[in-house]
């Protein structure tokens, strides 16, 4: 299993625009289009890092090296972060997408039909989730995605749990699939937006 991280305000960054400028092909848009602002991504990468910090501060980044070629963030539901950190996580949010904003973009990612983590909340069966996977654009088509993701079933498998994703773009939607995860629903969110559910059960 890879190690946990530390990030420096830099690399937080690093990866925040590496994740946000994902290039999706002709098909589909992804969330990107979505988020206030665009075709600017100053909010998105705000977005993303309030993410990222929340888990950098609470040990929750595994790398794949020292050099941090790429990294994964997990959240567990029977190791959850405490309270303080889902409200300071929630406020960073906010404060880069503005109030009204992020509502929007709540009720946008909900438009279509519930998340497979709301579902298995509401149904209280624990689970691993991916919230962020990025890897840094010089090492991408080099096989850092699955050491990465054999790392959240590592996390997965100690807790007999499954591991969950969701992802906005066919082509990651794929390689989730490709690395042992199994597609059980899209969700079409506009023209060319979908978010992708994906598993590996315990």
């Amino acid at each position: 299993m890879l190690k946990k991280v530390k990030l420096s305000d830099k690399e937080m960054r690093e990866f925040a625009e590496v994740f946000a400028d994902y290039s999706y092909g002709d098909n589909e848009t992804g969330m990107v289009p979505l988020y206030p602002g665009y075709p600017d991504k100053t909010r998105l990468i705000n977005y993303l890092i309030a993410i990222i910090r929340t888990a950098n501060e609470y040990n929750g980044v595994y790398a794949t090296s020292d050099r941090k070629e790429g990294i994964i963030i997990l959240t567990d539901t029977t190791h959850p972060y405490p309270g303080s950190a889902m409200i300071k996580m929630m406020w960073r949010m906010i404060r880069a997408l503005g109030i009204k904003n992020f509502s929007n973009m709540m009720k946008k990612f909900q438009a279509g039909g519930a998340s497979l983590e709301k579902k298995y909340r509401k149904s209280k069966k624990q689970f691993v989730q991916i919230e962020l996977l990025a890897v840094k654009k010089e090492y991408q088509g080099q096989g850092f995605m699955r050491p990465l993701v054999e790392t959240a079933f590592e996390v997965a498998r100690k807790g007999k749990l499954p591991v969950i994703v969701t992802t906005d773009a066919k082509i990651k939607k794929d390689k989730y699939a490709h690395i042992g995860m199994s597609h059980i629903n899209t969700r079409k969110l506009g023209d060319r937006s979908f978010l992708y559910d994906l598993v590996r059960e315990a």
